[in-house]
């Protein structure tokens, strides 16, 4: 959560998530709007490593409870 709120303030960040909850959701359902720096966190062809069917497997209870239970990590 504390990662999340500090991203979203980042100039670079160009996402369209305004607050840690938004980012999280965001970073689930659409894994490249913004990959985090590094190079554990892309695949050769530049794509994020995080699976990018979270939107098609999840319904939405699910996705908010995922997002609930993240924001509780700091």
């Amino acid at each position: 959560a504390t990662e999340a709120a500090r991203i979203v303030r980042l100039p670079q960040y160009r996402g369209k998530a305004k607050d840690a909850a938004g980012y999280i959701r965001e970073s689930i359902i659409d894994p490249n709007a913004y990959i985090v720096p590094g190079p554990n966190y892309r695949t050769p062809d530049g794509q994020s490593v995080m699976p990018k069917d979270f939107a098609q497997t999840l319904n939405a209870k699910d996705l908010n409870d995922v997002v609930a239970f993240l924001l509780t990590r700091k």
